[in-house]
């Protein structure tokens, strides 16, 4: 049976089986090919259709029916080109079912993605909340030492229904993480990552110090210290912001801290002299029970040899030192009495205002910063830290700039990125005063 040729011959795009069948396909003559041959409209016709003329949509229409629709996911999952995402129509290999990857800046995609995306941070909050541990690791990049669970399981037996209230009355307050042990952070506003860092973040608060207790209406605040991101020893440590910089160590555990405030710190009156006493007996019983030791010294032993040097907050740094060959630390090139002296130059100095008096203190400070930074190259990396804590616990904000890559260096080079992040955020938003409280924000 003779079959129709196809209008496009040889040169036809088809590549439908049902079509070749159809249809014929035999080269053109050159008669045909040659553009003088091409069809052109009559000098009668006008650009508009006449009413005589018809378009024949009959070989489109065939074509349509026999294309194969592609097979929806909603309506067709006994399809089997479900499972083919490479499936060939006409030829052409296509993937179903993929999105488009479209930068997150391009405003109509991101009118899209925004609130999906706002949706999963809402989720993943909602589903840290519910794990107060998974919370604590990934709002303020460390982990909680065993006393902290203790002290919080004395609590409850104190008030099971508001434990984080125990101290209350006698001016002690839980602050910090035990906010999320308290479910604070569950219906909280969503922060930054940089505002968890800062949460209960005293102006003078090294990297190494995290607030868990606050002394009502003063500067007095309690934290365990951490010479390592992963250091859960328990050491706690005191400051008073409002007397300066300096930090004491003065304990094991959380107990020991409790303890100290109660001995120390506490306004006793006639009214709360007995509620004191009996909380003290209390915690020392629960300790006994539970197998803490109360005012020990041995981790501080340890650690007092490790401590290569003092640094203005007097608690010190622990480096890796290797004390045979001398590496891992070498003292700055000027004394402690001589460095407060050249910064005590940028108290009065406002360095975008000042710049000429500013780069003047500069050039005697500048020789101290380029000779840790040669210690650095040389694998001293305790020198950068050390001047880096000094300028810090100065406490002049126009020498941020300045102590950020030494902080930035030593923690890099000491393995200690979680500390990279607290202080970077910390010099962000370097707050003076006592309110520290995130979730007053």
């Amino acid at each position: 049976m003779d079959k129709p040729d196809c209008k496009y011959g040889a040169d036809c795009y088809q590549k439908n089986p049902a079509h070749k069948e159809k249809y014929r396909h035999p080269p053109q003559t050159a008669a045909e090919r040659s553009p003088a041959k091409a069809k052109q409209p009559s000098p009668s016709s006008s650009t508009k259709r006449n009413s005589d003329q018809s378009v024949d949509h009959s070989e489109a229409l065939e074509e349509v029916k026999r294309c194969k629709r592609p097979p929806t996911p909603e309506k067709d999952n006994d399809n089997v080109e479900e499972n083919d995402k490479s499936h060939e129509y006409y030829g052409m290999t296509r993937q179903r079912y993929t999105l488009p990857e479209v930068p997150m800046d391009v405003g109509l995609m991101s009118d899209i993605y925004d609130p999906q995306i706002e949706f999963s941070k809402k989720e993943e909050y909602k589903e840290l909340c519910g794990d107060s541990k998974m919370f604590i690791k990934h709002k303020f990049l460390v982990d909680m030492p065993s006393c902290f669970d203790a002290m919080w399981a004395f609590c409850r037996s104190k008030n099971e229904e508001k434990p984080g209230e125990v101290f209350d009355k006698l001016g002690l307050r839980l602050v910090g993480p035990f906010d999320v042990m308290a479910k604070k952070f569950k219906d909280a506003k969503i922060h930054e990552p940089g505002d968890y860092l800062r949460h209960w973040r005293f102006y003078y608060d090294p990297p190494e110090f995290q607030t868990i207790l606050v002394k009502k209406d003063s500067g007095v605040h309690y934290g365990y210290w951490r010479d390592q991101p992963d250091d859960t020893s328990g050491l706690v440590a005191l400051n008073n912001v409002n007397k300066g910089c300096e930090f004491k160590i003065i304990g094991e555990n959380i107990f020991d801290a409790v303890i100290h405030f109660l001995e120390n710190e506490v306004t006793t009156t006639p009214f709360n002299k007995a509620s004191v006493a009996a909380m003290k007996k209390s915690l020392e019983d629960w300790a006994k029970s539970n197998d803490i030791k109360l005012k020990a010294n041995d981790k501080q032993k340890v650690r007092s040899k490790q401590v290569v040097c003092k640094t203005f907050h007097k608690a010190g740094i622990v480096v890796p030192f290797d004390r045979k060959k001398e590496l891992g630390y070498r003292e700055l090139l000027e004394s402690d009495a001589n460095l407060k002296k050249i910064l005590s130059q940028f108290d009065r100095i406002n360095n975008t205002a000042d710049k000429a008096e500013f780069d003047t203190a500069m050039s005697q400070l500048q020789p101290i910063v380029t000779g840790a930074f040669i210690a650095v190259d040389e694998c001293d990396f305790g020198t950068a830290l050390e001047l880096a804590i000094d300028l810090f616990c100065h406490g002049t904000k126009n020498l941020h700039d300045v102590m950020k890559p030494l902080f930035v260096t030593a923690y890099s080079m000491l393995q200690r990125p979680q500390y990279i992040a607290i202080i970077k955020s910390h010099l962000e938003d370097r707050r003076q005063g006592t309110d520290l409280d995130l979730l007053k924000k």
